[in-house]
């Protein structure tokens, strides 16, 4: 009887994996016309076919393994069967007055969508639809920030993407309402790839409140790819918040760039709630002075659930301040991971960058793996890094209970005041109390 090993079989299987993602791409190149946005794609295929998915041989992905992801089949052309009201179910902010994209299997349903900004020069759209409506924006601006060389998921989204955002806020302009985009992977019938791409593109002294949010429904394993390129000119300013809690078997990797020009602020929070393996890859770009970038994260993993957070900040110009805080709230046997780089090249001098990271284990099986990193080629810079992990502290545990506050409630308490430092950098009051509700669930 032939029989192979184990290895051989993961082999086998993530080598029909890249085999179906090649099938899909010949049927797309077989129906595309031929211009600058099929070259684009081509050249990223190409790239995807010689990287292929990142392995734990690769110092940036050593501590999170893709075999679960790359082990089985998924199917990035698949139409959903749940009912609109079942969606609508899972979608948080619901009740908030705010323009809405809704992307289910990465496929735009303008019937769950509601765009109530009125100012006609501001443009809130797909970006199937930039593409041609809008095409001097969009060559301009898409696959400039998000590299592909080296990066085959960024490869493997440029060449296979559905669909996504297209946010454009014009020169002192201001988005009234914030922009919530929502990715529902529906994995009811069959193993789903979603591969969402939004643009966001924010002119001088212009104004912006972008929410991303991702869930999952069905019992079939999804795998959802996302890559955001962002665009902040001259004193632009922009908040964006990325809820993620996708339940079950899900997948998700998401990689956003932001490119910010002179004096502009930028404020990015991220919280993971939920996902088997979740991978953020958040990298910003200063390519001005005065540039302002905050960065704060909240994860919350129980199960055997994986969070690797990855960040890196570009100082390439003097006088910019960066602020990254990113706490963790451990439960039973999950992992999680931070690797963050603040990079200062040599010209940068007067950088501030502050970088911390703090977790609470609540669980004795529970891993960490903490890298906080400065790469430091100036030599009038301020910059400062490092990170905790421990269990709640048995001190304010006494004080609250010897004054006759029960146990549970006690760590409950301790727990928020714990997250408090990443709520208080949310600007919208509705997704503060979400954040609340989540972690009164959860612990």
């Amino acid at each position: 009887m032939f029989r192979i090993s184990l290895f051989e079989f993961r082999i086998y299987r993530e080598i029909m994996l890249v085999e179906n993602i090649k099938a899909e791409f010949n049927l797309y190149k077989n129906q595309a016309e031929k211009s600058d946005f099929f070259l684009k794609r081509e050249q990223a295929f190409a790239e995807f076919e010689k990287v292929g998915f990142p392995t734990t041989k690769n110092e940036e992905w050593k501590y999170t393994n893709l075999k679960n992801i790359t082990n089985q089949s998924f199917q990035s052309t698949c139409e959903s069967t749940i009912e609109t009201e079942l969606m609508l179910s899972h979608a948080f902010l619901k009740d908030l007055t705010a323009n809405k994209l809704v992307f289910v299997n990465g496929t735009f349903r303008s019937e769950l969508s509601t765009i109530i900004e009125t100012n006609e020069s501001i443009v809130i759209s797909t970006l199937a639809k930039a593409k041609t409506a809008h095409s001097e924006l969009f060559n301009k601006h898409f696959g400039k920030y998000a590299p592909i060389e080296g990066q085959g998921l960024n490869a493997m989204n440029t060449a296979l993407l559905s669909d996504g955002a297209f946010v454009y806020v014009p020169n002192k302009k201001t988005v009234t309402n914030p922009v919530i985009i929502v990715n529902i992977a529906d994995s009811t019938d069959v193993n789903v790839l979603c591969q969402p791409r939004n643009l966001i593109i924010v002119e001088k002294s212009a104004s912006l409140t972008l929410v991303e949010t991702f869930y999952a429904v069905g019992n079939n394993p999804s795998f959802t790819n996302a890559v955001n390129e962002v665009y902040a000119n001259e004193n632009a300013h922009i908040e964006h918040y990325k809820i993620q809690n996708q339940e079950g078997e899900s997948y998700h990797n998401n990689f956003t760039q932001i490119f910010q020009e002179a004096n502009t602020n930028i404020n990015h929070v991220t919280l993971t709630l939920s996902g088997a393996l979740v991978r953020n890859n958040l990298h910003f770009f200063m390519n001005g002075q005065n540039c302002n970038s905050l960065l704060y994260g909240l994860y919350m993993p129980h199960g055997n659930e994986l969070v690797d957070n990855h960040t890196r900040v570009d100082h390439a110009f003097p006088n910019c301040h960066s602020d990254e805080l990113y706490k963790g709230i451990m439960m039973d046997k999950s992992v999680a991971v931070f690797n963050g780089k603040i990079m200062v090249h040599l010209d940068a001098q007067k950088t501030n960058a502050y970088q911390r990271n703090q977790n609470i284990l609540l669980s004795n099986e529970a891993t960490v793996n903490t890298k906080p990193q400065l790469e430091i080629f100036a030599d009038d810079v301020k910059c400062t890094h490092g990170a905790t992990i421990g269990q709640l502290d048995e001190e304010p545990m006494f004080y609250l209970r010897s004054r006759g506050i029960p146990g549970d409630v006690a760590r409950k308490m301790l727990l928020n005041a714990f997250a408090d430092d990443i709520a208080e950098r949310i600007k919208i009051p509705e997704l503060v109390e979400l954040l609340e509700q989540e972690i009164e669930k959860k612990i």
